[in-house]
């Protein structure tokens, strides 16, 4: 038979390539694509190297790559091709410019390269794609700018379900690699699992897994389906249960009063939860709305219980939050909480509103869809403002504490300095400088003074140690030391630069011991912070008998601090005035901060 009609058996590859699809396929390149980009970022930072050197360009291509391409995964196939570019587009235009701001707005950014995106970015910029890739997959389904309710439910709902289904995915994915790992352990090969730890096969791993996990869910929609049709039952009967809690709770403060309430402290945050706990139940209630007449009796009326009760559970929030603000003007996380308050507000009116029309007429809670599909777009407005120059928290924050300390409303020796550094970012360290550069009469000393050491780091000067317990603040390694009595018996509200766990109630370090000078003595180095990064100051008693911070020592290598709790430490000689404190093999240099840092032994 001539070779021209031998018909050859498809490759693997190939067989594979045709089950998936054009979709599948387009996933599978997206998911791998996005790996090898996120193992470029991650070997940047590791050989200190462009991007990474370069906290904008990081950002903004981690925050992009972290999220358009689990966009793309998720509509290619489903969206048209032409809506889907200016998407995905528009996101990633959108994404690197929230993080440039991200990083402009951390005043330290400037001093070096550890500026990074921040948790409340990540957090919501997860929350604001996840409302607005639903919006424009139900749009783009109905082919118009605003679409059915019943489209954007069924989009919300399939992506939810979806990223839920491909979390799990990804969990087992790695929990049955690192049994593999384990069982091949047990005949001493290591293969297994020294492939598993190493970043090249592990980030690209898991993005194809959650490509993979995404495409089977997209093609068995009837899988999806039913699982949205089964939490949606489960959640929608605990909507009495729910209702009957806050209706018990709203009766219960008529005798109670509200100084209970406020005694917590943390009163809009927990009315808060209460509300979008009930906004989600009455939604599973809801459903898509179809068939409109066919809610079972119980649910109807706990429906309508549940809409009426929301409205006093958000102005409650909203007054909690109104006197936290009255009292102590406006912080990053009460603009944020009020941002919230403004949406529990909305979802409360809306839906007591369609609530009580539907008594009377039209489809049962029919107004409830335009409220969610309002509020669904105030959502995005509300995330833009808050992470754009416009709205910025921080500069929100910083504006009214300068207010109340011009007014006179907080005295110059009771306002909090150290929260402008700490939390206002640039705009903190701006106000800060003014404070040092303006003239306040009587006050002028005294508030330069404190913004000056604001600035210089050494926190709030004018704090007082009263109710402090060192003994419990700090703990000391190795356990057989004991910090000196003297130090215990110190007054430190007078010494400057003091560490906030000798002036501060309930605020926490690390004391370790080690001779830094060489004079065989051993200094004290208290640390806060975490195992991967730790700030350490340097304390030395004088002669005078005082304890005083005379120097700085941090840690910025995974399991450093874990090391000198089991004292894995030494001091070794070095050309500066203190001994260099090796840890894990790393040299530590004591106020040298000039000085670029070692690099961290490999681990990987």
């Amino acid at each position: 038979m001539p070779t021209d009609f031998v018909v050859r058996p498809p490759t693997f590859l190939q067989s594979l390539l045709k089950a998936l699809g054009p979709s599948g396929n387009a996933r599978v390149a997206a998911g791998l694509a996005q790996g090898i980009v996120l193992y470029g970022l991650y070997r940047s930072a590791d050989a200190h190297i462009w991007p990474s050197t370069d906290p904008y360009w990081r950002a903004s291509l981690t925050l992009v790559f972290v999220y358009v391409p689990v966009l793309y995964i998720q509509a290619v196939g489903s969206v048209r091709s032409f809506n889907l570019a200016i998407w995905m587009a528009g996101a990633a235009v959108l994404l690197a410019g929230l993080a440039w701001h991200d990083i402009w707005r951390q005043w330290d950014s400037a001093a070096g390269s550890h500026a990074s995106v921040s948790f409340a970015l990540l957090f919501f910029s997860a929350i604001g794609l996840f409302v607005a890739h639903s919006l424009v997959c139900a749009a783009d389904a109905e082919r118009k700018y605003i679409a059915r309710y019943t489209a954007y439910f069924d989009a919300a709902w399939k992506l939810g379900v979806q990223l839920a289904l491909t979390f799990a995915f990804v969990a087992v994915f790695w929990g049955v690699l690192w049994l593999g790992a384990v069982l091949f352990s047990l005949i001493e090969l290591s293969f297994i699992e020294t492939l598993i730890e190493k970043s090249w096969f592990a980030i690209p791993a898991t993005t194809l897994a959650t490509a993979a996990a995404i495409h089977i869910t997209d093609v068995r929609v009837r899988l999806v389906t039913d699982i949205r049709g089964i939490v949606l039952s489960l959640l929608s009967w605990l909507l009495p249960l729910m209702t009957l809690i806050a209706v018990g709770f709203i009766a219960s403060l008529l005798f109670t009063g509200l100084e209970p309430l406020w005694a917590t402290r943390k009163a809009a945050a927990i009315l808060l939860t209460a509300v979008a706990s009930v906004v989600v139940l009455i939604n599973a209630a809801y459903q898509n709305g179809e068939p409109p007449h066919h809610v079972p009796f119980v649910l109807r009326y706990s429906e309508f219980a549940a809409t009426l009760v929301l409205v006093p559970l958000a102005v409650l929030a909203a007054y909690a939050l109104g006197l936290r603000i009255d009292q102590y003007g406006l912080t990053v996380e009460r603009i944020i909480t009020a941002a919230c308050v403004v949406l529990a507000l909305g979802y409360a009116i809306g839906y007591a509103t369609a609530a009580v029309t539907s008594l009377r007429q039209g489809a049962w809670m029919q107004r409830l869809e335009a409220v969610n599909i309002s509020l669904a777009f105030a959502v995005l407005a509300i995330l833009v403002f808050l992470f754009s120059p416009i709205g910025d928290p921080a500069r929100l924050s910083v504006d009214s504490q300068m207010a109340r300390l011009a007014s006179g409303t907080v005295a110059a020796g009771d306002f909090d300095y150290d929260y402008l550094k700490t939390n206002g970012g640039r705009y903190g360290k701006d106000a800060l400088h003014a404070l040092v550069a303006a003239e306040f009469g009587a006050k002028t000393g005294l508030i330069r003074k404190l913004a000056q050491a604001a600035l210089d780091g050494y926190g709030n000067l004018a704090s007082r140690q009263a109710g402090v317990d060192i003994g419990r603040n700090v703990t000391v390694y190795p356990a057989t030391r004991e910090l000196p009595r003297s130090l215990l018996a110190q007054d430190w509200s007078r010494i400057v630069g003091a560490p906030a766990c000798l002036t501060t109630p309930e605020r926490k370090c690390d004391a370790f011991f080690a001779d830094l000078d060489g004079d065989g003595t051993d200094e004290l180095v208290l640390t806060t912070g975490n195992d991967t990064f730790f700030w350490g100051a340097i304390l030395q008693v004088g002669p005078d008998g005082l304890w005083k911070p005379v120097g700085t020592v941090n840690g910025h290598c995974s399991g450093m601090l874990a090391a000198l709790k089991k004292g894995e430490a030494s001091v070794v000689p070095s050309q500066s005035l203190w001994r260099d404190w090796v840890v894990m093999g790393v040299h530590l240099h004591p106020a040298r901060s000039g000085e670029p840092q070692q690099p961290c032994p490999r681990q990987f």
